[in-house]
Order: C-alpha cells, then sequence, then structure tokens
C-alpha cells in the first residue's frame, strides 16, 4: 500500500509540475499587442476585411491574457500566436487597399490626361 500510495505521489507531483513548466508568453503578448497597434494605425479598423482580422485579434489576445492568469500558458502561446498572425494580415490588408486606391487614383488620372490630350484643337 505504500508503494501504491508513493507512485501516485510522485505521478501527481510529476503532472503537476509538468503541466506548470511552460514560462508564461510575456514576449509574444508584446509583439502581438505591437502588431494589433500596427494594424490599428494602418487603418485596418476602415476596411472591412481588415477589421475583422483586427476584431479577432482583439478577442484573441484577451482570450490569451485570461489563459495566462488561470495558468495555462501552452495555449495562451498557441492563441496569441493566432492573434499576432490575424493583426499581421489585417495590417497587409488594409496597406493592400490603400495601395489598390492609390493604382485606381493614378489610373483614372491617366485616363483624364489621355483624354485632355487627345482632343482635336
Amino acid at each position: 500500500m505504500t508503494k501504491r500510495l508513493w507512485l501516485c505521489f510522485l505521478t501527481s507531483l510529476l503532472l503537476a509540475t509538468a503541466c506548470a513548466s511552460f514560462p508564461p508568453p510575456t514576449e509574444r503578448l508584446t509583439t502581438t499587442e505591437a502588431a494589433i497597434r500596427g494594424a490599428s494605425e494602418v487603418g485596418a479598423a476602415q476596411v472591412p476585411r481588415a477589421a475583422l482580422h483586427l476584431k479577432l485579434a482583439e478577442e484573441q489576445t484577451d482570450k490569451a491574457r485570461r489563459l495566462m492568469q488561470d495558468g495555462y500558458n501552452e495555449r495562451a502561446e498557441f492563441t496569441l500566436k493566432r492573434a499576432q498572425a490575424d493583426a499581421e494580415l489585417a495590417i497587409a490588408l488594409a496597406k493592400e487597399k490603400a495601395t489598390v486606391d492609390k493604382a485606381e487614383a493614378a489610373k483614372a488620372k491617366t485616363e483624364q490626361l489621355k483624354a485632355t490630350v487627345s482632343k482635336p484643337q
């Protein structure tokens, strides 16, 4: 009986230390928050597709904070990776929209200039 009790104790101790051995992903949290700020700064909230990913990133970051508070650091790490990816996608989508808008404006101006030049005098 003593061997069995000792084995249960060691198993419990091993499981407890295995779960607690993953360090809090504070560096990942910082880089994710920076990506979210970057997405906000490039106007992702005004681009519908980018706004969706920005919102997802914010929600996932909040979820990761709760996971960290509850001691689920490994799950928080993976949640923050997804959040960072969403924030970076929001940045890319916002920049793409800005680039497309500039290209369309340049094209319209080019068409306008062509029409002006080709008018008979």
